[in-house]
């Protein structure tokens, strides 16, 4: 290649970089989720020889615990963009995660704390605007994630979903196929509100009662049900009998 050539190609790429960068935003999401504070030896020893109130070390924002962290960020102009953190990676940056996304309207940053695999126990969901090279602070209230236990009522062909009720309710239900394969996926099917479905209220659950011509008596074994509450969407979990 002449020297010519190669100018030209470094100037090409420069370019396409400087474009790139003028294109973006830095997002520095705060998840909330800090390290639990110790008392130093220090503060021990003073708080012994002071009579005073013990002290105590600063509760966490969000004291959760779990093996990894999954940021996602899309919107319907961009490709998703998918990170997975582990739990000291959040909590060694004092739960901060900072990334360049692509500026633009309505992108939406989800966060989702498990113990790895179809795992969801905590979520938080916050959607805002980008302009071009635009520093943003964005904080997400993580929440825990309603956990549900659908069953088979064969007398009635319904399906009754239990949450707990001290759990953050659900605002709606996901109702997915399960296709069992090499390479296994769900298929949603179904988006139905809660408030829409009658329910039955007891000192421990919420009874939520569903049904679908599609489930039957022969392949109800075959379809997951989630539900979705303020922090996001919780696991899938599938109809028992």
């Amino acid at each position: 290649m002449s020297r010519i050539a190669k100018l030209i190609v470094i100037v090409i790429v420069l370019a396409m970089a400087g474009c790139s960068y003028e294109n973006t935003a830095t997002v520095t999401i705060d998840t909330g989720i800090r390290k639990q504070a110790q008392l130093s030896l220090l503060d021990k020893v003073i708080a012994w020889f002071s009579l005073s109130q013990p002290l105590q070390a600063d509760q966490p924002p969000a004291n959760v615990s779990f093996e990894e962290l999954t940021l996602t960020v899309s919107a319907s102009d961009m490709s998703t963009i998918t990170q997975t953190y582990g739990y000291s990676d959040i909590i060694n940056n004092n739960g901060k995660i900072t990334l360049e996304i692509p500026a633009g309207s309505q992108r939406t940053f989800e966060v989702v704390a498990g113990n790895g695999g179809n795992s969801r126990i905590y979520g938080g969901i916050a959607t805002v605007d980008l302009s071009p090279e635009q520093n943003v602070n964005l904080d997400i209230q993580m929440g825990e994630l309603t956990i549900v236990t659908p069953y088979w009522i064969s007398s009635n062909n319904n399906i009754e979903i239990q949450c707990n009720r001290y759990y953050p309710q659900p605002i709606f239900f996901k109702v997915y196929q399960y296709i069992i394969g090499a390479s296994p996926i769900y298929i949603l099917i179904d988006t139905v509100a809660a408030s829409s479905l009658s329910r039955e209220v007891n000192t421990e659950q919420i009874k939520y009662y569903y049904s679908n011509s599609a489930i039957n008596s022969d392949n109800f074994g075959q379809f997951d049900i989630s539900a979705v509450n303020q922090y996001g969407e919780g696991e899938k979990t599938y109809i028992m009998e």
